[in-house]
């Protein structure tokens, strides 16, 4: 390709003219002077970053539009002339179309009109300036001139994003069942006191006519003894300020112990058959781990969020899978189902960044074990309530087999009229590949059951019965019966991607029954978010109440998102509500919402506007509503504090980080290539990783990688990439890291980024055409002290090479087996060197060698070496000269025994082809990959 500067710099101008004459490589509108061809490294958050041509022209910037369509996965069709390049940026719907002939681009629904200098065709590919990614297509362009570099960020989730998101939550789902190992270990510690996190938030809100309230709350996270020490505080100032209302636990967790694995002290979670409305101060034991390593089918799981909201599904704090609600707040996912009771968590992410503080957690009906494994939970401790009731529960699970877990267990409440004694049993059982059921009978109180069927079509069917003993006082239910069965089927059309779920609920009571209904239609129906949901109500003896709710969710032009909404009832033959809901971002890190809700059954009107911005260290907002002659004034700020003393870091977030853990990764040149950090080794800037969960964000000031939001007492795998260093002496032993997080803290995790040199040579044969290179030829290295190292092989021309060597004195020599069977030798005999310690890495040059055959009385055999020196097919005559010839000539063209390759300096097999750098692993013994 022809590069403008070329020209000014060559003296032959009319050959280069009249060439340039007759290949109309550019259809320039400018002067063809004022540009020139470079080569820039795009660079793009969170994904990495590739070279790409661009023109410069001045301080403006031109980036070829195929090439960064086609890194960042966004559908792209060029014309034959690259006059004009069409397709869809997100969706079949979304179109776009760049006009270089009309200059013009059309994007969601806009005509985007501009210059005829903005654009640079060339015959296969067109060019555009830097600024337009940005103010049409969201993709922000920063080019910095000094570096030749672009700094390309966006708020949009691209097509490549979430491919990697995709990929990512399948390494997940192979973590889960413990299918990825890890090649270093970093186990958790146990400090005596570390305080680390703190939460707060304000929350207050006003109502004319009406009363006032302020709440605040401040929570601190520190480790006690090893353990998650949390404290609550909640002050309000219309509810006096009690102990019943505060929090605080202590929570020690280590997998590695076999009788004990948990331990909970201070307002423990339980779970219990008996109705309990109040905290219970007591404790826990049990010696089921936080971590489980194997999966077996699936579970589907439906809720409900905010409309277009995203939600990430965790399971034992790993990230499986991720969906989009739909327009109104409609959600299900296929959750793999773990061994033991799976701690599952939903995180709830808005359209423009927004995230949903709190974490809701899904208990699964299923508690399966491997065979031969038993689990037990003993609980106990005092119910705050007005009686101080006492509580206890002792429960085992065992896995029977690899299909039934069957349990057993009693609770004890002193609160309970009549009967305090609450034994218990309990099963799963899988049944095919699609059945799975759990039931549990408690004694006296309640039986319930649940049964789960897919077929291989994805139709599934469940059903859930539970029936209470109509004497029991344990339950605060008056139900003595609830049915519920639901059938669901996924249907996938061109342009259509929905959900179809019908469920029925049942109650029966003492002296009435009541059953509802429910009909859903969820998805997406060329790009526009749909939902039709149908509700009926049958109680006798009343006539049934049907009613229906339409919802819809897009986005319009100027990044605003509409979600009208409306019900109807049959019943009353007309629509009793509507809804309209508008969102948009502000400032890059606001957001406002406009609500309006009318109901036409009792002609109230509701109208709402709010705000919300996020400051570095906070977020706060408020919201004013309208409705039924009150005003309400509601306004919040919350945020978060995070300590670190080794690394003497204090930050603030906006997201809760009481409870959490997280990881600090410091990248340091290790000179010595030790596997330590020594005070003169310095840190390194550059490193890219990746870890199945949290925030990683990467601080240019301290070169220092810190990872937020990540679960206590979890494993995390942390995968380093070792391509993310432009100097290749730098090296990455142990790519990936297993880490043990500790609660309230931050782990400091050193990467040794080791510093190696390379030797590099020639291998020459004195012939009868004179001396040349002679490829193929094994260079054995070894330390001073005649350690093996490593080998390589001489490539075509005789050039060798080989990276890998820490700092230190070395020789390399020719295999003295390869010499033997070719009846020749070397010279020198050896080529002794030394690795500096330096920071960019050593290089020891000039390594040079020179074979000679051994003097032969046998001039027929001196022919065929002559002869052979070139690869030869191993047929016909050929094979039968290769296996007559003197077996000095074999290890040109075989495979050495091996045996032979055992011994040191061994023979390995020789390839065709070998890197100038590196040695194929089937080159590598044992030793050379501890040297990498």
């Amino acid at each position: 390709m022809w590069c403008p500067h070329l020209f000014k710099r060559n003296g032959k101008i009319a050959p280069l003219f009249f060439f340039l004459f007759l290949s109309p490589t550019f259809a320039f509108t400018q002067e063809e002077s004022e540009f020139e061809e470079i080569t820039i490294f795009l660079n793009i958050q969170q994904i990495g970053g590739m070279e790409i041509p661009a023109f410069i022209k001045g301080q403006d910037l031109f980036l070829p539009i195929p090439d960064v369509f086609n890194f960042l996965k966004i559908q792209y069709t060029p014309s034959p002339t690259f006059d004009s390049i069409s397709g869809f940026f997100f969706s079949q719907q979304d179109l776009y179309l760049i006009d270089q002939e009309n200059n013009e681009i059309r994007y969601q629904g806009k005509v985007h009109d501009l210059e005829p200098d903005d654009f640079i065709r060339t015959e296969d590919n067109l060019y555009m300036r830097i600024k337009y990614f940005g103010q049409i297509f969201g993709l922000e362009c920063i080019f910095e001139f000094r570096t030749l570099s672009v700094n390309l960020k966006t708020k949009l989730e691209l097509p490549v994003i979430r491919q990697m998101r995709q990929e990512l939550m399948r390494k997940n789902i192979y973590r889960l069942k413990g299918e990825i190992k890890a090649d270093t270990f970093i186990f958790r510690k146990y400090p005596g006191f570390h305080f680390g996190m703190a939460d707060w938030s304000v929350i207050a809100t006003e109502r004319q006519p009406g009363f006032s309230d302020v709440r605040i709350n401040l929570a601190l996270g520190s480790v006690i003894a090893g353990g998650e020490a949390d404290l609550s505080l909640s002050y309000s100032n219309i509810e006096p300020f009690i102990e019943r209302n505060q929090r605080y636990l202590w929570h020690f967790a280590d997998n590695n112990y076999n009788v004990v694995k948990q331990v909970f002290l201070g307002k423990v979670p339980v779970q219990s058959i008996a109705s309990i409305y109040y905290p219970v101060l007591g404790g826990i034991v049990t010696n089921t781990p936080t971590i489980y390593r194997q999966t077996f089918g699936s579970y589907t799981l439906v809720d409900h969020t905010e409309p277009g909201w995203i939600v990430e599904l965790y399971i034992n704090s790993v990230l499986v899978d991720y969906v989009k609600a739909d327009a109104s707040g409609f959600f299900t996912f296929e959750v793999p189902l773990v061994y033991g009771n799976s701690v599952v968590k939903l995180h709830f992410y808005g359209p423009w960044g927004e995230e949903r503080s709190r974490e809701q957690s899904i208990s699964i009906p299923f508690n399966f074990l491997p065979q031969g494994k038993l689990e037990y939970t003993i609980t106990g401790g005092i119910v705050e309530d007005w009686l101080n009731s006492r509580f206890s529960r002792a429960n085992l699970n065992y896995g029977l087999s690899k299909r039934l877990t069957v349990g057993t267990g009693v609770e004890y409440l002193s609160s309970i009229p009549g009967r305090k004694t609450l034994p218990f049993l309990n099963l799963s059982l899988r049944v095919g590949s699609g059945m799975m059921i759990t039931g549990e009978y408690t004694y006296g109180v309640r039986f319930k059951g649940f049964m789960s069927y897919r077929l291989p079509s994805d139709l599934q069917f469940e059903l859930n019965y539970s029936k209470y003993d109509p004497n029991q006082k344990a339950i605060n239910y008056t139900n003595l019966e609830e049915r519920k069965a639901v059938v669901s089927m996924p249907l996938r059309l061109k342009g259509l991607s929905t959900l179809l779920r019908l469920t029925v609920d049942q109650i029966i009571l003492s002296r009435s029954n009541y059953i509802t209904t429910e009909f859903l239609i969820s998805g997406n129906v060329f790009g526009l978010s749909a939902n039709f949901t149908t509700n009926a109500v049958f109680m006798n003896p009343y006539v049934p109440y049907v009613y229906s709710t339409v919802s819809l969710g897009f986005r319009l032009p100027a990044g605003f998102i509409f979600t009208p909404q409306t019900q109807y009832v049959y019943n009353l033959g007309k629509i009793i509500s509507l809804k309209l809901q508008v969102e948009k971002r502000l400032l890059r890190h606001g957001y406002m919402n406009i609500i309006y809700e009318r109901n036409l059954a009792v002609n109230i009107d509701n109208f709402q506007i709010g705000m919300r911005y996020e400051l570095p260290f906070a977020q706060a907002g408020f919201t004013a509503s309208h409705g039924n002659g009150v005003n309400t004034l509601f306004e919040s700020a919350r945020g978060s504090l995070i300590y670190d003393a080794k690394t003497n870091y204090v930050g603030a977030n906006i997201r809760p980080g009481v409870g959490k853990s997280g990881i600090v990764i410091l990248p340091f040149l290790d000179l010595n290539c030790n596997g330590r950090r020594d005070k003169e080794e310095p840190k390194v800037d550059g490193l890219t990783v990746r870890i199945n969960g949290g925030r990683i964000e990467q601080s240019k000031r301290d070169t220092l990688i810190r990872i937020f939001d990540l679960e206590s007492f979890a494993n995390y795998l942390i995968e380093l990439n070792k391509q993310s260093f432009d100097n290749v002496a730098w090296q990455i032993r142990k790519k990936t890291i297993s880490v043990s997080t500790d609660p309230n803290m931050f782990k400091l995790v050193e990467v040794p980024v080791a510093v190696y040199g390379e030797a590099t040579g020639m291998v020459y044969l004195n012939g009868s055409n004179g001396q040349n290179g002679q490829g193929r030829i094994i260079i054995d290295f070894y330390k001073s002290d005649s350690t093996y190292i490593a080998r390589t092989l001489s490539e075509p021309d005789g050039y060798y090479s080989f990276l890998g060597f820490s700092p230190g004195t070395y020789f390399a020599r020719i295999d003295e087996k390869q010499m033997k069977k070719l009846h020749m030798t070397s010279s020198p005999a050896f080529q002794p060197f030394t690795i500096e310690r330096m920071v960019d890495g050593d290089q020891a040059q000039g390594l040079e060698f020179v074979l000679n055959y051994e003097p032969t009385d046998s001039t027929s055999a001196t022919h065929y070496q002559i002869e052979v020196l070139t690869p030869i097919p191993m047929d016909g005559i050929f094979r039968q000269l290769y296996e007559d010839i003197p077996v000095m000539i074999k290890p040109l063209n075989a495979i050495p025994d091996q045996k032979e390759q055992q011994q040191a300096p061994s023979l390995a097999p020789i390839p065709s082809q070998s890197p100038k750098t590196s040695v194929p692993d089937t080159l590598m013994t044992p030793a050379k990959k501890e040297v990498e």
